[in-house]
């Protein structure tokens, strides 16, 4: 088999990276993933790292279907290849009638020829307007057997909760390799006071014991504000990406735990249980 390329900002740190191609190998893909990266980067540039991780993922996959080098890989990528679909727009935000748009409701009608999932990539999703993100609704609600969508979001606005709700959200690190490292050795509470912009919620996550999660206290910050329960999804799936006491298995059990939980707040549910299960990974 022909040795998987490394990705270029350190791979072999990146488990996210890791853990999404391991649930890809194993057919254990869930059907929506949001990716972004956090910091004060413009735009364009935030733009560029989300493609470019996207571009290896991709890439990895197709020398693992086909046994093929990396030129061949990223050949076939530029090219175009039938089970894959990358949409994006130079404008401020996608139209329902753009080509691409057209093209993506084809699209989802075929099951995949030569890899395990068809795979939809949505450049700068933040672009997503509520009128597609409306027609898109039967897409996320009953996602095709055999499809898997992958937004990119390049700026920090809210995204629409259409989406949101209904996507596993991965933080893609772009730190240089020094802060890597040291990201890597934080602890939960200081992983907090570096990443954490959610004051109020960061005085009660930072006490949080085994036996004594602070649910009741977590709850109540969510009835005031309910995307907070989303920030805090973010919170621990960067935190278990980028620290090096965790293994894959421990990357994949918690982006399933964020997976069950995301798919439960449309139809509210017991908020505490959500939240036990997430934050059993950080005590």
């Amino acid at each position: 088999m022909t040795k998987l390329l490394m990705q270029k900002n350190n791979q072999e740190q990146d488990l996210a990276f890791k853990a999404l191609f391991e649930r890809y190998k194993s057919s254990q893909m869930a059907h929506f993933y949001t990716l972004h990266t956090a910091g004060q980067l413009e735009v364009d540039e935030k733009s560029k790292i989300l493609s470019n991780w996207t571009t290896n993922f991709l890439e990895n996959i197709l020398m693992f279907e086909n046994n093929w080098d990396h030129d061949h890989a990223s050949e076939s990528l530029t090219l175009g290849h039938e089970d894959i679909l990358i949409i994006e727009t130079d404008e401020k935000s996608y139209k329902v009638s753009d080509k691409k748009i057209e093209e993506f409701f084809d699209f989802i009608r075929f099951r995949p020829s030569k890899l395990k999932y068809c795979i939809t990539i949505f450049k700068d999703s933040q672009k997503i307007s509520p009128i597609l993100a409306n027609k898109l609704l039967k897409t996320l609600e009953e996602p095709p057997a055999g499809h898997l969508f992958i937004f990119l979001k390049s700026s920090n606005e809210k995204s629409l909760a259409t989406i949101d709700s209904r996507t596993i959200n991965i933080h893609i690190t772009n730190d240089s390799n020094d802060n890597i490292d040291k990201i890597q050795n934080l602890d939960f509470h200081s992983f907090l006071d570096r990443s954490c912009k959610d004051n109020e919620l960061k005085d009660i996550l930072v006490e949080i014991r085994d036996g004594n999660l602070k649910l009741d206290a977590i709850q109540g910050l969510i009835k005031e504000k309910p995307a907070r329960e989303l920030n805090l999804h973010h919170l621990i799936a960067a935190y278990i990406n980028q620290n090096d006491k965790f293994d894959i298995r421990d990357q994949m059990k918690c982006l399933e735990a964020i997976k069950n939980s995301t798919e439960e707040i449309p139809f509210n549910g017991a908020v505490k249980s959500r939240l036990s299960r997430l934050l059993q990974f950080v005590i």
